[in-house]
C-alpha cells in the first residue's frame, strides 16, 4: 500500500495562510473538512448552491451561499467537494476565484481510520472512488479526450452454471447463444478507432470458455496498442485447451477466477494449468448482493439518479450482440427483452456507425450523469443493497416478463 503524502497544495495553503472554503456541503465536504483540519488547515466556511443547505451548520461551520463568498479575497483557496464539477467551477470563476482545486489528491489514500465522519470505511472508499472518476471524466472532457476505464466484451450468453441471483441475468436465458464474432470484431474495431485509449477489456459471458472460439476474441483484444489489460472472468468449471489456452499467454492477459466452492469443479485444475503455463491469475471468493432480479419498481427521478451514482458498475460499458450499453444489467435486461430499449442508453453498432458521429455517441453514453431506463428495473448494486448467498443454482431458467 502506497504511503499517503500530504499534497503540495496543503503545504502552499499552510505557508500562505490564505482562507480556505469547501464548496459542497455534502459527504465529500465532510471528508475534506476532516482531512484538511487533521493536517492543520483552518477552514473558513462551507458553501453550497442549494438553498436548503444555506445557513445551516456542518462540522461546526456555517454553510454560506455562493453570493456570500464574494466578500472573501479572490485569492481564497476553494476545494470542489461535489461531483457537478464544471457547474461548480464555472460559478466560482464568475465570482472571481482562481484558486480552485478538486479534492481527489486530498482524499485519495488518506487514512480515515477512527474518523467520526458518519460513514463506514466501505462507504468512504466508494465516495472517494466515485469522485475520482468524475474528476477524471471532467479533465477528459476539457481536453476533448475520450478514454474508457472498462469495457465488457460478452462472448456468449451461455453459462456452465445457472445461478438464481446472477447480477448479469444469465438465469433468465432460455436459449442462450454464442456471440456473432464477426459482428463483435467489427464493433470493437470501430470503438477502438473512435477513442483515445482504454484501460481494460473484460471478457465474459456467461462463462467465456463455453465458447470454443473465444481465443479469436482474446487475440484481437490483446493486439490493440491502446489497451493495458485484458481480463478473462471465469467460474472455474472449464479448463481451456488448445488455442483457448495459448491465447492467454500474453503479457496483457489476467485470468480472474470466481471461486464458488464445490460448484467450481475445475478450480484447482484450472489454477494448476494457468500456473504451469505462466499465465497471471487470481482466485476470489465472491460477495453477492441482491442485484439479480428484473422487476420494475416505481421510483422518483432523484431516487433513480441516486441509485445510478452509487452503483458499483456504472463505469463498466458492456458490448453485447453488437450494441454498447452503460452497464451489464442494462445490456442483458434489454437483450432479453425485459427492459425497453432507449436510444440514449445504447450505441448501436450493428450498422455502419463510425467516425466523429460514433465518437460523440460514445462520449454521450460514457459521460452521462442521469439514470438509465434499466435502473427502474434494478434492485441497486451498491453498499446499501442486501447481500445474498452466492451461486444458489436453479434447474430451469427463471420466468421473464417481456416488454
Amino acid at each position: 500500500m502506497t504511503q499517503y503524502r500530504r499534497p503540495p497544495i496543503v503545504e502552499t495553503i499552510l505557508a500562505e495562510g490564505r482562507p480556505v472554503v469547501l464548496f459542497g456541503a455534502g459527504d465529500l465536504g465532510v471528508l475534506s473538512h476532516y482531512a484538511l483540519t487533521d493536517m492543520g488547515v483552518e477552514i473558513a466556511c462551507f458553501a453550497d448552491g442549494r438553498h436548503s443547505k444555506q445557513g445551516q451548520v456542518l462540522s461546526g461551520l456555517e454553510i454560506w451561499s455562493p453570493e456570500q463568498l464574494g466578500d472573501l479575497p479572490q485569492n481564497t483557496h476553494v476545494f470542489l467537494c461535489g461531483n457537478y464539477l464544471a457547474t461548480m467551477a464555472a460559478r466560482l470563476r464568475e465570482i472571481g476565484f482562481t484558486r480552485i482545486h478538486d479534492c481527489v489528491e486530498l482524499l485519495d489514500g488518506f487514512d480515515f481510520t477512527g474518523a467520526d465522519v458518519g460513514f463506514v470505511p466501505s462507504q468512504i472508499e466508494r465516495k472517494i472512488a466515485f469522485h475520482k472518476r468524475e474528476v477524471h471524466k471532467a479533465r477528459e472532457q476539457a481536453e476533448d479526450t475520450l478514454v474508457f476505464k472498462y469495457l465488457d466484451v460478452v462472448v456468449t450468453e451461455a453459462c456452465s452454471m445457472k445461478c438464481i441471483d446472477c447480477s448479469n441475468l444469465m438465469q433468465y436465458y432460455t436459449k442462450p447463444k454464442h456471440s456473432d464474432l464477426d459482428l463483435l470484431a467489427s464493433a470493437v474495431d470501430r470503438i477502438m478507432e473512435s477513442v483515445d485509449g482504454l484501460y481494460e477489456f473484460r471478457v465474459l459471458g456467461g462463462e467465456p470458455f463455453v465458447n470454443p472460439r473465444v481465443h479469436r476474441v482474446i487475440n484481437q483484444l490483446t493486439a490493440y496498442a491502446g489497451v493495458e489489460k485484458v481480463v478473462i472472468y471465469t467460474n472455474g468449471t472449464i479448463v481451456p485447451r488448445g488455442e483457448n489456452l495459448e491465447c492467454l499467454k500474453n503479457e496483457k492477459v489476467v485470468v480472474e477466477i470466481t471461486n464458488y466452492g464445490s460448484h467450481s469443479k475445475k478450480h484447482d485444475e484450472l489454477m494448476a494449468t494457468l500456473a504451469e503455463n505462466g499465465i497471471p491469475h487470481v482466485s476470489k471468493i465472491p460477495v453477492w448482493t441482491d442485484s439479480g432480479r428484473i422487476k420494475f419498481v416505481e421510483r422518483s427521478a432523484s431516487e433513480l439518479d441516486d441509485m445510478f451514482h452509487n452503483c458499483s458498475v456504472n463505469d463498466i460499458l458492456t458490448l453485447l450482440n453488437g450494441k454498447l450499453y452503460r452497464c451489464p444489467f442494462s445490456a442483458n435486461g434489454t437483450n432479453l427483452g425485459a427492459i425497453p430499449e432507449t436510444s440514449a442508453d445504447v450505441v448501436d453498432l450493428t450498422g455502419d456507425l463510425k467516425g466523429p458521429e460514433l465518437r460523440e455517441q460514445l462520449r454521450g453514453l460514457y459521460n452521462r450523469s442521469g439514470h438509465l431506463t434499466a435502473c427502474g428495473f434494478c434492485n441497486g448494486r451498491d453498499y446499501r443493497t442486501p447481500r445474498v448467498e452466492a451461486a444458489i443454482q436453479t434447474r430451469r431458467p427463471l420466468p421473464l416478463t417481456v416488454v
